[in-house]
């Protein structure tokens, strides 16, 4: 239903001219939420912002689907909403909505940032190497960047999605790992050790059922 419903949207403004509205001041304090409730990340308290996001999404959700989502700037809102989701859906919806925001508004960089976030976030979720290099995860070694597929996307593109080079990236693992409150991995793991961490994760939980 979701990608569905950006399916239509997508087609009719990207077929029709856009007419001068203004943003949808409910979108833009959920966004605000969102982002304040995130603005030192080493204080997150999940169990209260996890139902929080949740409750965002939902809320998001029925404004798209009221057709209340007009300018580029409701659909970046409503994509960072859903950047934070859960699922890959909520990835996937993120990566439309950005898109759709950066097509009616191609200068404007924050945009084009969240379209390239958005599609490695699609890629780390499925396992898949990333893109651009803007996903960071976690162990209990401390926070690493998540695998690059470097030969997909030259350092060119990235400029031009506003996305640091990779060495850029890399060097801010230091930044990252302060605001995260976290060390540093020293031994990041490959791609294939994310697999294989996964399928044992999901083998344990099984035998537990």
């Amino acid at each position: 239903m979701r990608i569905l419903l950006l399916s239509i949207a997508a087609m009719f403004y990207l077929s029709v001219p856009v007419p001068t509205c203004a943003q949808n001041l409910e979108l833009v304090a959920i966004y605000e939420a969102d982002q304040a409730v995130r603005s030192d990340p080493a204080k997150i308290d999940w169990t209260l912002l996890v139902p929080e996001d949740r409750r965002r999404r939902e809320r998001v959700l029925d404004i798209l689907r009221a057709g209340a989502v007009k300018t580029a700037a409701d659909y970046h809102r409503a994509a960072m909403v859903f950047q934070h989701g859960e699922s890959l859906d909520d990835i996937r919806l993120a990566h439309a909505l950005s898109t759709i925001a950066m097509s009616l508004a191609p200068d404007e960089k924050q945009y084009r940032w969240l379209t390239a976030a958005s599609w490695d976030r699609i890629m780390t979720t499925q396992l898949q190497p990333q893109w651009y290099g803007t996903q960071f995860q976690s162990d209990d070694k401390g926070i690493f960047l998540y695998p690059v597929e470097e030969d997909a996307v030259n350092d060119d593109e990235r400029r031009a999605m506003q996305v640091p080079t990779l060495t850029e990236a890399r060097a801010q693992l230091q930044e990252m790992g302060r605001m995260h409150g976290q060390a540093i991995n020293p031994a990041p793991p490959t791609i294939e050790q994310l697999r294989k961490a996964r399928q044992e994760a999901v083998q344990e939980k099984e035998g537990n059922e």
